[in-house]
């Protein structure tokens, strides 16, 4: 048993999804998210989900973030949900932890049944930047803001890494307008009671 005097805080995990359609560009947003998680010095298990259809499937994409190694790959109650059509935010609320956040997108998802909800113009501010396929990288501006211990550097460095050249500047208008907006109701969102959390 370690000495009590000598407690420390348990380690820190992370646990995103992002869900919605397939054409939607939810896988790429996942593994741009692990990758900046890894930039950012975490550990990191990234899994998709999504169904035969080219479009109009389900797409979910899930990314586990944590100090130390991680043992079990997926999810196990979500910290953060993003939610890019009514479906997926209806069929994954189960999935949450009590405290966790919602992201939706307020073009798409008009009510949802949750305590904590970032309700975001995604599409319309995707639509915006000059190109609806942005989508996916305005959901992870919302993410980057409101998601500990991650930062926007990290997350732009890999966005034009793997993003074709010739749309780098439209996702990063639409990443950027995203992060600003989420950024403003940030302080609105209802506080998280937690305790810090001790191993003995």
């Amino acid at each position: 048993m370690k000495n009590i005097a000598n407690c420390l805080v348990k380690d820190f995990r992370y646990e995103i999804r992002i869900a919605g359609t397939g054409g939607q560009g939810i896988i790429l947003a996942g593994i741009v998210l692990a990758e900046a998680a890894i930039l950012e010095g975490f550990y990191v298990a990234q899994s998709q989900i999504y169904g035969p259809e080219t479009r109009g499937g389900n797409a979910i994409s899930e990314v586990v973030l944590s100090d130390t190694e991680i043992d079990y790959p997926k999810p196990l109650k979500l910290d953060l949900f993003v939610a890019l059509t009514r479906e997926a935010c209806v069929r994954n609320l189960p999935d949450m932890k009590a405290e966790g956040l919602v992201i939706v997108d307020s073009d798409q998802v008009s009510k949802v049944l949750w305590e904590r909800v970032a309700s975001l113009p995604l599409s319309q501010i995707a639509q915006k930047a000059g190109g609806e396929r942005a989508l996916n990288m305005a959901a992870l501006g919302a993410v980057v803001s409101l998601c500990p211990r991650l930062s926007s550097k990290s997350l732009v460095k890999v966005m034009k890494k793997r993003l074709p050249s010739s749309k780098v500047a439209v996702n990063l208008l639409a990443f950027e307008e995203a992060l600003k907006c989420a950024d403003r109701i940030k302080e609105s969102l209802k506080p998280v009671a937690t305790e810090p959390a001790f191993e003995i």
